[in-house]
């Protein structure tokens, strides 16, 4: 293979900062060929424009009639292991920043045909239509920089699971499946016991989870702190008074009634955050109490609101926390718009999830080298 890029002088500098990068990410892939791979389809979704299609990929770093194959073939075909990769990409991560939260965010990935793993027909929030696409989720971990990918969950709905002819077809495992809210909480546990620093709290916006009431029971039961922004018809119960004085209620009808005996937060920008003690309805005889903030914007402009079990946080340390995952969405766009998260070119199950790997990998080095460069130039 010939390799096009050779840096100038003036470039060995940054040519450096990635192969430390890509030999920390990906010194454990097992072969030669693999590592190499690796570093150069990382550096081609860096300094490729526009749509990342293999061809253009290969392109951008090698002039070998044979590269766009060899590198179609090290992320479709080669065996490598992606969760390792993930791991060792936050190790490198935690060199250098520590977790302030965790965020989780959809990627919705659009697909033309039926054939690709995991594609369904689903309701698009973003679109504010139904699509056929591939659903990734992605989890985030958010330093005082913003957040960056750490891990993927591609969600395979039940039809594939039950189809062993299409499991066949795409290199699926048995193990994926399930409702969505266990595949997002599995996501959650394997990403976050990876970490080597404090745990940090879960931060998120489910209004794009159908099954999110099951979603915020797992994780009310569980030992993760979290923050997660709900809509208004979520169903709740106050817990000033016990049942059947506070029967439960959608948000929207528990703001309308109890709103005046919320405890008002502090002025922000011209929003008042309001808090009320709340527990999920269930059979369980003992609900945790969680603490519910409405975000009231000036003039009657809506309302946002937020469950979180960290009951005794001062509002000051919450309003970061709560701003999180619309900058995990942000980071989904600079991913599938500047990074080719939608521009994967395969149908198989280990295909994607080495594709994330790298794309996550591309972005993780670019945002980590432009804030060490701030950092010498301050």
């Amino acid at each position: 293979m010939t390799v096009l890029y050779e840096p100038d002088p003036a470039d060995l500098g940054e040519a450096r900062q990635l192969n430390s990068f890509t030999d920390a990410v990906f010194g454990r892939l097992p072969r030669a060929d693999q590592r190499r791979w690796a570093e150069l389809y990382v550096k081609a979704l860096l300094r490729t424009p526009g749509k990342k299609s293999v061809r253009r990929l290969a392109g951008s770093v090698s002039d070998s009639p044979t590269a766009s194959q060899s590198m179609h073939q090290f992320v479709n075909a080669s065996p490598w292991d992606w969760q390792m990769v993930r791991q060792d990409l936050l190790r490198r991560v935690e060199r250098t920043t520590a977790a302030e939260a965790w965020a989780l965010a959809p990627a919705f990935i659009p697909k033309r045909g039926e054939h690709s793993v995991g594609v369904h027909r689903r309701f698009d929030p973003f679109l504010g239509r139904a699509t056929t696409c591939q659903l990734g989720i992605g989890l985030f971990l958010c330093d005082g920089e913003g957040p960056l990918p750490v891990d993927w969950n591609l969600y395979i709905p039940e039809g594939w699971v039950r189809d062993p002819h299409m499991r066949m077809r795409v290199r699926l495992a048995e193990e994926p499946g399930g409702a969505l809210w266990s595949q997002v909480a599995e996501l959650v546990r394997r990403g976050t016991s990876w970490t080597t620093g404090p745990q940090a709290p879960l931060t998120a916006d489910l209004s794009w989870m159908p099954d999110r009431s099951t979603f915020l029971a797992h994780l009310s039961r569980s030992e993760q702190s979290f923050v997660v922004e709900v809509p208004e018809t979520l169903t709740v119960r106050s817990a000033s008074a016990p049942p059947p004085a506070s029967p439960p209620l959608s948000v929207r009808r528990l703001l309308d009634t109890q709103g005046s005996a919320m405890t008002s937060g502090e002025q922000h920008h011209g929003l008042d955050v309001l808090s009320l003690p709340v527990v999920l309805p269930g059979a369980a005889a003992r609900q945790p109490r969680l603490r519910m903030l409405a975000q009231r914007r000036a003039g009657g402009r809506g309302t946002r609101v937020w469950l979180t079990n960290l009951v005794d946080r001062p509002l000051s340390q919450m309003l970061p926390l709560m701003r999180q995952p619309r900058l995990a969405t942000a980071v989904v766009n600079s991913l599938s718009g500047d990074f080719g998260l939608q521009d994967f070119e395969g149908r198989s199950f280990p295909g994607w999830h080495h594709h994330v790997t790298l794309v996550s990998a591309a972005f993780t080095h670019y945002r980590l080298s432009r804030a060490g460069a701030a950092g010498a130039g301050g």
